[in-house]
């Protein structure tokens, strides 16, 4: 198996690493809040798959090849389907060569919800994803990249990566694996330590 990534990936690969590096250079204590909340602002202006209708939101940042962010999906939905939590599942595809092909079809599928589903509970039971990749839409092109812009502006080097947003007010975000005791804090209000 080829593990080399395409002239095309490292393209990509180098322009992320070189973003992630001025976003850490440019990110500091004084800073962190003016810029979660400018972010929290600019997330309502994201693409996203919204599932549950809880009081407490979260932006789950997802590449469907990305057994973790299966793993946080699969997490998440007992909350979701009591109703103490609102998911917005913001994808992106950088993964692999598939993911970007792979999230736009799952923004373009007649269901998102549900291609969304099936693709993390196959990924889940067999270790790959179910959905096939397609030839994004010029709308789903720019919805993604938008989605990546935002996803490289939060510092993140991992996924999934989470931003929520407390009762006070303040922006908080939350990067790789979650646990069912942290979605009960963060249910109850209280801020998530990575």
């Amino acid at each position: 198996m080829n593990n080399i990534p395409s002239p095309r990936n490292m393209k990509r690969i180098i322009k992320y690493v070189f973003l992630m590096g001025y976003f850490i250079v440019c990110s500091s204590p004084a800073l962190a809040s003016d810029k979660w909340q400018e972010l929290w602002v600019r997330l309502k202006h994201a693409t996203y798959i919204q599932m549950g209708s809880g009081k407490t939101v979260i932006y789950d940042f997802f590449d469907p090849n990305c057994i973790y962010c299966a793993k946080a999906f699969q997490l998440e939905r007992p909350f979701v389907d009591k109703g103490q939590l609102t998911v917005r599942y913001v994808p992106v595809g950088f993964l692999t060569d598939s993911s970007f092909g792979k999230a736009a079809a799952i923004l373009q599928a007649q269901n998102p919800q549900e291609a969304m589903k099936h693709n993390y509970m196959e990924l889940l039971r067999t270790g790959h994803a179910a959905i096939s990749s397609v030839t994004a839409t010029e709308a789903t092109h720019s919805a993604l990249r938008q989605n990546e812009r935002i996803f490289i502006s939060t510092g993140a080097t991992t996924l999934p990566e989470l931003v929520y947003r407390l009762p006070d007010g303040q922006v908080e975000a939350f990067r790789g694996e979650l646990s069912k005791a942290q979605l009960d804090l963060l249910t109850s209000g209280h801020r998530l330590d990575n």
